[in-house]
């Protein structure tokens, strides 16, 4: 079970990057003027790998969601996963440069999406499962935040690289934390940790 859902976990993530990378490599404009990744989905040369990293991404985050054991904490792991698969959707599906209505709801699901993706590794590292790594991984996340939000009011222009390193640092927290708690419920047959287990 933990071998099929830390796979799909890395699929996720793979699928998500290597299609982003093919529409960068088609033109590097949404890393310049401060555009940030939406442009990829916005021009019809890169809409079709753009869309298909968030298609193929939802649908193994969607597997993993499934696969979780049905106890606690897994079951609110799941549906934070869950939640995570509409709000990248959503994303697709609120081009910003439609009208001022889309260009406002992108804005709005993207700052969600944000908060949404930090807090939810927040609580897998302090609450759930923490080691050094993933203590590093959550610091560069929070940074990275740090560095798009300052962009999106054009206090500084990394918007797309701010973006684009908060989504790696937290691909590879969610997957490295789901992998630890599940072979940490294995061997020591516990499903819920009393509190906040340190590897460090």
């Amino acid at each position: 079970m933990r071998k099929k859902i830390v796979t799909n976990l890395v699929y996720a993530q793979l699928s998500f990057f290597i299609f982003l990378a093919i529409a960068i490599f088609i033109t590097t404009a949404g890393f310049k003027e401060n555009r940030g990744l939406s442009f990829y989905g916005e021009h019809w040369t890169t809409a079709v790998p753009f869309g298909a990293g968030f298609v193929f991404c939802d649908y193994f985050l969607l597997r993993v969601a499934n696969a979780l054991p049905k106890v606690q904490p897994y079951k609110k792991i799941s549906l934070l996963i869950n939640i995570l698969t509409v709000l990248l959707l959503l994303i697709l599906l609120t081009p910003d440069t439609l009208n001022s209505l889309f260009n406002w709801s992108h804005i709005a699901d993207s700052s969600i999406l944000f908060v949404f993706e930090l807090s939810f590794a927040s609580w897998l590292v302090i609450c759930l499962y923490h080691d050094k790594v993933l203590l590093l991984l959550l610091v560069a996340q929070f940074f990275t935040a740090v560095l798009a939000m300052l962009s999106q009011f054009h206090v500084i222009y990394y918007l797309s690289e701010g973006i684009l390193f908060f989504q790696l640092f937290f691909g590879i927290l969610l997957t490295r934390s789901i992998s630890k708690l599940l072979t940490h419920a294995a061997e020591v047959k516990v499903s819920y940790p009393p509190k906040p287990l340190d590897a460090s």
